[in-house]
């Protein structure tokens, strides 16, 4: 799987990291993302010891905004690559810093990093929280780049209710707006005549385009107009009865989708569906996500559209007091 979000490192980062690599009187250089680019930020020079020394970032750390530390090893090679992606970060923000890490460990060198380190709470970005992390790393199974890089992203996901592309979820989240193309609101307008239309993100364009409108009689054939390899969104006007309908938001997202493709389609959710609503003049009766279109099926849109009641629970039958015995 690739974890790329298509951010670089900039030139000046990668000469600013030369030269902090090979003068072993700084201890951190921190990096951020601006202009669509890795770029170098302060630098602290070694003054304690390999823990202590963290504390002199604190006066660069906010509780909005993400960021990257190399903070060098004491009597060993190479850095440890701390990922600060705040809670409080807008979600943009923290899926691209999530999905950038592994970009940033390949241009600086992989062999220069001796170990990650992905935290959310600006408390932990102190030398308590950095031998806490020394201590989990020598007990804990080592990930590779890519693993961490995933685990971050999921790790955000969930946080946002993002995650999970297994089951179906009733939960959207805010996050980027792109805008729709004339396609994509001509077939939500027409949506009556029909019922279906899959959308797709122009990641370079940066705008929702349609991929397909066309009617659908039964669910299970939304397979075969659904993407199996990369994300999509569609909409879907379901039958329940002759004179029922519902307007359904199904979110596919397949495993091998790509980070940055997962982080843009979860983040334009809520845009989307907001659109709709207003192109078709129906309320989005219910959000589904799944890996892909065959877990859409008659029987699963009922079941979630007309949940089956939950049975009253009988009060418990308190058994009759004994008669008199006669003797």
């Amino acid at each position: 799987m690739s974890n790329q979000s298509g951010i670089k490192a900039s030139p000046e980062l990668l000469e600013a990291f030369k030269s902090f690599s090979d003068d072993t009187s700084l201890r951190s250089l921190l990096i951020k993302i601006e202009n669509e680019s890795l770029q170098p930020g302060s630098r602290f020079s070694v003054s304690s010891d390999y823990f202590e020394d963290m504390s002199q970032v604190a006066g660069e750390v906010t509780s909005t905004s993400p960021l990257y530390i190399l903070h060098r090893n004491d009597n060993t090679r190479g850095f440890t690559l701390i990922s600060y992606i705040p809670d409080a970060a807008p979600v943009r923000h923290k899926m691209l810093y999530a999905s950038t890490r592994n970009t940033l460990t390949r241009e600086l060198g992989s062999d220069k990093i001796a170990s990650s380190y992905f935290t959310t709470e600006k408390e932990e970005l102190s030398p308590e929280g950095l031998r806490k992390f020394a201590e989990h790393e020598k007990v804990s199974n080592p990930l590779t780049e890519e693993e961490r890089a995933l685990k971050s992203v999921l790790e955000i996901e969930a946080k946002e209710g993002l995650a999970g592309t297994a089951t179906r979820k009733a939960h959207v989240s805010s996050g980027l707006s792109f805008p729709v193309s004339d396609s994509v609101r001509q077939a939500l307008a027409n949506i009556r005549n029909e019922n279906a239309a899959v959308l797709e993100i122009d990641i370079g364009k940066e705008i929702v385009e349609l991929t397909t409108s066309t009617t659908i009689d039964d669910p299970s054939a939304l397979a075969q107009v659904i993407s199996v390899e990369a994300p999509r969104y569609t909409f879907f006007l379901f039958k329940l009865e002759e004179n029922e309908e519902a307007l359904v938001f199904i979110y596919t997202c397949p495993a091998a989708a790509k980070i940055k493709e997962r982080m843009l389609y979860a983040s334009c959710r809520a845009a989307v569906v907001a659109e709709a609503e207003g192109l078709t003049g129906l309320k989005v009766a219910r959000k589904i996500e799944a890996s892909d279109g065959s877990e859409i099926t008659n029987a699963s849109l009922q079941a979630d559209l007309r949940p089956a009641p939950t049975a009253a629970k009988q009060a418990f039958a308190r058994p009759k007091a004994p008669g008199r015995r006669r003797i």
